[in-house]
């Protein structure tokens, strides 16, 4: 079953289309409530579980600033009066802390899973409601286990992957000493680079379709993350140059964002050299035009990227499902009354011309007569 990247793109894009509401405005209320929830729990929770220690510090920091100590200075002389409270602050400041630091973890993870969930809806044209976004907080246990289990996963072989490297690289070295060949350490560098690369490749992605699995099967742990690693046998290449796809439109944020920033100072800097007012206001009025269009450029950048980005990637589970499953797709992801994901979605992909997108149910005759030659094959991004 032939992956077509730019045709499984596009197809995002036009139920990006016909989603309602506008999947740019669940990404707003999706970034909106992860915010609110992490200054919630930062705010009611960080002074309880540190016993204050955190405030503490701040308030010894502004102290020192207020005194008309340098932040370098400030800083160094707030440390040495917070350790010098005794250990209990210390010991209330990093246990405290690191438990915080759990709990945000844990909303954050929990709350981008159920966002995975609503693109899922969204690529299956479920036009899934905002409170889609809230489906995997019934699932928090589950949504734990399974990150919990694979970022150990991720972390144990990435340092079989480090280990590899280390090995690589220092029997290079041997292998050009022994020789007396300073021109044999290149190629041993760039191997063991490769293989770094390659293997960091292998580990991360193989794991990328964990939380779908969870949500769309019903799977978790151990069991969610072999369906993980069944599905992306013999895709994890086509899933690597799929994100990698999205790097131009982060390439196009970044430059706004510097441009901006250049656009903004380059006229201030010939204010303050040329030494008069008017050409100072003038200058300062104009960054800030300059900066406001830059923010609203980059925010609206963002909150479109957001769907797109990850509705691809419950695009690519839904195309992985029907290539590993011969055809077919696991269970809509549509949230049944009874607390089921929902009925099958017999998804039998093609990238043909009977199939519209060319990436939706195959339509005819069931595929006996060969389709009509295609026409070229279109671009979605710019540079695919």
């Amino acid at each position: 079953m032939e992956f077509d990247r730019a045709q499984l793109k596009r197809s995002v894009k036009l139920s990006m289309k016909g989603t309602s509401p506008k999947p740019m405005l669940v990404a707003l209320l999706f970034i909106v409530v992860v915010s609110a929830g992490t200054w919630l729990l930062n705010t009611v929770l960080g002074g309880l579980l540190t016993m204050g220690a955190a405030g503490n510090f701040s308030q010894l920091y502004l102290y020192f600033l207020q005194r008309g100590y340098e932040i370098e200075e400030a800083m160094e002389q707030a440390v040495l009066a917070f350790f010098s409270q005794g250990p209990g602050n210390i010991f209330s400041a990093v246990v405290g802390g690191g438990v915080l630091s759990i709990l945000i973890s844990l909303w954050q993870s929990t709350m981008n899973v159920g966002y995975e969930g609503y693109a899922l809806s969204m690529v299956r044209n479920e036009n899934p409601p905002l409170g889609k976004i809230f489906g995997a907080l019934p699932l928090i246990g589950p949504v734990v286990l399974t990150r919990l289990l694979t970022g150990l996963f991720i972390f144990l072989w990435s340092l079989l992957v480090a280990v590899v490297y280390v090995a690589l690289l220092a029997a290079g070295m041997v292998l050009a000493a022994l020789a007396d060949s300073v021109a044999l350490v290149i190629p041993a560098v760039l191997i063991a680079i490769a293989v770094l690369v390659l293997g960091i490749i292998w580990v991360s992605v193989r794991y990328v379709l964990v939380d779908y699995v969870l949500l769309d099967k019903g799977l978790y742990g151990l069991d969610a993350i072999r369906e993980s690693k069944r599905l992306m046998r013999g895709n994890i290449a086509k899933c690597y140059i799929l994100q990698l796809s999205f790097f131009g439109w982060y390439l196009l944020m970044a430059a706004i964002i510097y441009g901006g920033i250049i656009m903004a100072v380059i006229p201030m800097v010939g204010a303050v050299a040329s030494g008069g007012s008017g050409g100072w206001v003038a200058a300062s009025g104009f960054a800030l035009l300059v900066i406001a269009a830059v923010v609203v450029g980059a925010v609206v950048l963002s909150l479109w990227l957001k769907p797109y980005v990850t509705g691809s990637m419950a695009k690519f589970y839904d195309w992985a499902c029907g290539a590993a499953d011969g055809g077919h797709g696991g269970p809509a992801f549509s949230g049944g009354p009874d607390g089921s994901w929902g009925g099958p979605t017999d998804y039998k992909w093609s990238t043909g011309a009977g199939s519209g997108t060319g990436m939706g149910p195959i339509s005819g005759n069931g595929g006996s007569t060969p389709p009509p030659p295609r026409p070229p094959k279109p671009k979605d991004d710019p540079w695919n």
